[in-house]
C-alpha cells in the first residue's frame, strides 16, 4: 500500500515449461503468458511508510510470507490452472451434470465455483448475508454467483445444491464443513430464492436497456436509469456495473453514488421522523400509567389493580372476549422476558371474566405490559384481578436457568476463566448457551463439563439470593455481563459456591431440583463463538429414553443385546472390509483376464500405444490400478478406462508422454460424455451421470490422442 509496514520482497516463480509460453524469443519471469508462475513472495518487513513517503525503521522486523497454496497444487498436479485442480473438479463436474450448457462459459464455471466455495466457509464460520460490514461482503457473493448461473442456463436456486460437494472434497482438512453443510445449504437457498424475483425483474429491464444503448451507439447508461434499477427494482448498483462491463458499456458511478447518498440521507430522515412520531405515541401511552412492581420472586399468585388496558398501541378503558391485547398491574408475578429468560404465562381474572396471558415483556421505565387473550366476559381499567403465574412452566424455567449457571461455571472449570457469555435462550427444560472459545470441545472436554453440571445437581447445593452493590457482588467472584446495564443494586445467585452470577432471572432452591441436564449439542455459530445446547429435567430424561428405546431397536435387528451392540458393529464392520477386499481381488482377477486383451488391441500412435476399455462396477481402486499396470507394461502408452456403475461412470486416464497429457485426453472423453475431469498431465480422472454417452466417448479416444498431437 501507499502508507504502512513495508520492505523489500523476494518473489519465487516456477517455470513450467515451454508448452505454457507464448513463444516470444523475449519471454521471461513478468511475461504476461503462463510460462513463469509465481507461487511465493516473500516482503522482509523493515520499515514503516508515511503518508509524505518517508521510510522510518520497524521496531520489529519480520517476514511476511505469501505463498499461494492452490498455485503450488496447479504445479504438483501438472495442470494449466487452479480451476483445474483436485480443489475445484468435482465442482466442475457437479456444474456439468446441472447445466445443460456444456461449451463455453468457462469463466461463469469459475466464478461460481470460486464463489460457492467462498459462500461455504464464509456462512461455515457464522458470517451471515446482510446489509452492512463482512455480512454485505457475502451477500455480494452469493448474489455474484447466482448470476453468473443465468449464463449456464440456471434460473432457479442452485448454488445450495453444490454446498455438500464443497463440504466432500474439503472434509479432510475442515470436516466441520460436513456437519453444518445441510444448515449452510438451507440460508444459501432462501437467499436465492429472495434474490431470484429481484434478478429477473432486474436483468430483464437492464437488458433491454443495453439493446437501446447499442442501438442508439450511445456507450454509457444514464445516471437516473442505473438509480431507478437500485431504488425501484433492487438490482445492485455494482451487478448493474459488471453487466453492463460484459457488454462494453459504462457507468457514471461517481454520479449515481451521489443520487444513492441523497436518497439515503431522505429515507433516513422519514424514517426518524417516523420512529419519533411513534415513540412520541408511546411514550404518551407509556407516561400516563405508573411503572409495574415485580414480585414473581416471592410469589405466583397476586391480588393487583388493573392500571391500563392497550389495544392495538392505545389506551383504551375495557376490553372484551376474543379480543387481544396488553395488561399494565400495579404490581405482578409474572417475570417479564430478559436476561436469556422467556417471559412467563398464565391467567388474569376476576369474578367474572378470565384472560390467559400468552407473554410477558418489559417496555420502558419498568412498565411491564402483559400481553392477553380475554377468554371470558369484559375487563375494564380499575379492575381489582387476581395475577397467576402458571406454576409448572415457572418450574421448568427456573430448572433451565439454574442449569445455565452451572454450565457457565462448569465451562469456566474445564477450558479456563477466559470463556465469557456470548448469548443465551432459557426455555422450558431446554438452554442455549452462547460463550467465548477459540476451538471446538473434544469429547473428553465435553464429557468433563457434562459430569461437573451433573455432580453439583446431585449434591443438592443451596440456590442464595442477595441484592448487592455491583462493586460488592463482584468482589465475591459474580460473573457480570454488560456492567453499564446494571443499577446501583443488582441480584446476585449463588449456588453452592460453585457458580456466583449477577443475575435478574428466576431461580431454584436447591440444585437438586434441576433432575439432569444432558448436553445434546455443540457448534460454531462465528469465529471465535461456540454453542451449546441441553435439554433440561424432564425432557432430559424423555430424550434419553428415545436413545435408549433406539438402542433396542438396533440390538433387535443386529440380534445382540444392548451392551453388545458395539462389539456387533465392529465385527459387522471388521467382516465387510474383508468381504470388500475379496470384491477387490475378484475384480482384479476379472481385470487381469482382460488386461492382456485390452493390450492385444493397443493402437500405435506416433510410437505411443493408446488403449481404451470399460468394465461395469469396479472399484475406483481397482481400476486406477488397471490402468497403471497396462501403462507400465505397454512403456510408451495412453489408457483410457471406465467403470460404469448403476448411477454413475467413473473414467481415469494415464500417459507416459508429455506431449498428449492425460488431462487433456480425459477432459476431452468426459466433455463427450457429458461429464467433467482433470488431474495431472500422467494421471486424470472424471465422471459422468449419463451412462449412455461413456461407450461412445470411449470410442472416441484415437481421434482424441491424434488431434492432441497435431
Amino acid at each position: 500500500g501507499d502508507t504502512g509496514p513495508c520492505g523489500p520482497c523476494s518473489e519465487i516463480h516456477i517455470d513450467r515449461g515451454e508448452e505454457f509460453g507464448c513463444d516470444s524469443p523475449d519471454c521471461a519471469v513478468g511475461c504476461d503468458c503462463d510460462r513463469y508462475l509465481e507461487i511465493w513472495n516473500l516482503v522482509f518487513m523493515q520499515f514503516n511508510r508515511t503518508p509524505s513517503g518517508t521510510l522510518s525503521p520497524l521496531p520489529s522486523k519480520n517476514v511476511d510470507t505469501g505463498m499461494g497454496l492452490e498455485r503450488v497444487s496447479t504445479v504438483l498436479e501438472g495442470v494449466s490452472d487452479d480451476y483445474k485442480t483436485g480443489l475445484f473438479i468435482p465442482l466442475y463436474q457437479w456444474l456439468r451434470e446441472i447445466s445443460p450448457v456444456k461449451k463455453g462459459e468457462e469463466k461463469a464455471f469459475r466464478i461460481i465455483s470460486d464463489h460457492l466455495r467462498a459462500l461455504t466457509f464464509l456462512l461455515g464460520e457464522g458470517i451471515l448475508p446482510s446489509n452492512t460490514g463482512r455480512g454485505y461482503v457475502v451477500r455480494r457473493v452469493l448474489r455474484r454467483a447466482f448470476r453468473y448461473g443465468r449464463k449456464l442456463a440456471l434460473r432457479e436456486p442452485f448454488l445450495y445444491q453444490g454446498v455438500p460437494v464443497v463440504a466432500r472434497t474439503m472434509k479432510e482438512n475442515y470436516p466441520e464443513l460436513s456437519k453444518n453443510s445441510e444448515e449452510i445449504a438451507k440460508i444459501i437457498r432462501n437467499k436465492e430464492e429472495s434474490f431470484k424475483g429481484t434478478l429477473v425483474r432486474g436483468i430483464g429491464i437492464l437488458e433491454d436497456i443495453t439493446e437501446e444503448l447499442k442501438k442508439k451507439k450511445v456507450s454509457v447508461i444514464s445516471s437516473q436509469e442505473a438509480f431507478k434499477l437500485y431504488d425501484t427494482y433492487g438490482l445492485p448498483l455494482d451487478l448493474t456495473e459488471e453487466v453492463l462491463k460484459e457488454e462494453n458499456l459504462g457507468i457514471d458511478r461517481e454520479e449515481v453514488d451521489s443520487l444513492l447518498v441523497k436518497h439515503k440521507k431522505k429515507a433516513r430522515e422519514e424514517f426518524l421522523q417516523k420512529r419519533k412520531t411513534v415513540e412520541v405515541e408511546r411514550g404518551v401511552i407509556y407516561d400516563t400509567v405508573p411503572s409495574t412492581k415485580f414480585k414473581g420472586y416471592t410469589s405466583l399468585n397476586l391480588e393487583t389493580s388493573l392500571v391500563g388496558i392497550i389495544k392495538k398501541e392505545i389506551l383504551v378503558d375495557e376490553i372484551q372476549e376474543g379480543e387481544e391485547g396488553g395488561f399494565v398491574l400495579t404490581s405482578t408475578p409474572f417475570y417479564p422476558e430478559g436476561g436469556g429468560q422467556v417471559g412467563d404465562r398464565g391467567e388474569i381474572f376476576t369474578r367474572e371474566a378470565q384472560a390467559e396471558v400468552l407473554d410477558t415483556q418489559e417496555i420502558k421505565d419498568k412498565v411491564i405490559i402483559h400481553q392477553v387473550k380475554i377468554k371470558k366476559g369484559r375487563f375494564k381499567k380499575g379492575d381489582e384481578v387476581i395475577a397467576c403465574v402458571d406454576k409448572e412452566r415457572r418450574k421448568k424455567i427456573c430448572r433451565s436457568h439454574s442449569a445455565t449457571h452451572l454450565l457457565q461455571a462448569s465451562l469456566r472449570e474445564v477450558l479456563g476463566k477466559g470463556v465469557r457469555q456470548s448469548g443465551s435462550l432459557v426455555e422450558e427444560e431446554k438452554l442455549r448457551f452462547d460463550f467465548t472459545h477459540s476451538s471446538p470441545l473434544t469429547k473428553n472436554e465435553l464429557k468433563r463439563v457434562s459430569s461437573l453440571i451433573n455432580e453439583k445437581i446431585r449434591q443438592d447445593l443451596p440456590v442464595l439470593t442477595e441484592e448487592v452493590s455491583l462493586s460488592e457482588a463482584q468482589e465475591k467472584g459474580a460473573i457480570a455481563l454488560f456492567e453499564e446495564r446494571y443499577k446501583e443494586k443488582v441480584r446476585s445467585v449463588d449456588i453452592g459456591g460453585f457458580s456466583r452470577e449477577v443475575c435478574g432471572g428466576t431461580h431454584l432452591t436447591r440444585s437438586g431440583e434441576i433432575g439432569i441436564v444432558k448436553i445434546i449439542s455443540e457448534t460454531g455459530i462465528a469465529a471465535g463463538i461456540r454453542r451449546i445446547e441441553a435439554l433440561v429435567g424432564e425432557k432430559a430424561f424423555l430424550w434419553m429414553d428415545e436413545k435408549n428405546e433406539l438402542l433396542g431397536k438396533v440390538a433387535s435387528k443386529l440380534k445382540t443385546s444392548d451392551e453388545n451392540v458395539l462389539p456387533k458393529i465392529e465385527e459387522i464392520h471388521r467382516r465387510l472390509t474383508k468381504m470388500e477386499e475379496k470384491l477387490k481381488e475378484s475384480q482384479k482377477e476379472i481385470i487381469e483376464g482382460k488386461i492382456e486383451e485390452l493390450i492385444g488391441k493397443a493402437i500405435l500412435i506416433d510410437k505411443v500405444k493408446v488403449v481404451s476399455g470399460k468394465w461395469e462396477d469396479i472399484s475406483p481402486e481397482v481400476l486406477r490400478g488397471a490402468a497403471e499396470k497396462i501403462r507400465d507394461k505397454l512403456k510408451d502408452a495412453v489408457v483410457v478406462l471406465a467403470s460404469i456403475s448403476p448411477n454413475k461412470a467413473f473414467l481415469v486416464a494415464t500417459s507416459t508422454s508429455k506431449e498428449i497429457p492425460a488431462n487433456k485426453v480425459i477432459e476431452k472423453v468426459c466433455l463427450l460424455a457429458k461429464g467433467s475431469g482433470g488431474g495431472r498431465w500422467d494421471f486424470a480422472q472424471g465422471g459422468t451421470s449419463h451412462l449412455d454417452k461413456v461407450e461412445e466417448a470411449l470410442s472416441q479416444v484415437r481421434r482424441i490422442v491424434e488431434e492432441i498431437l497435431k
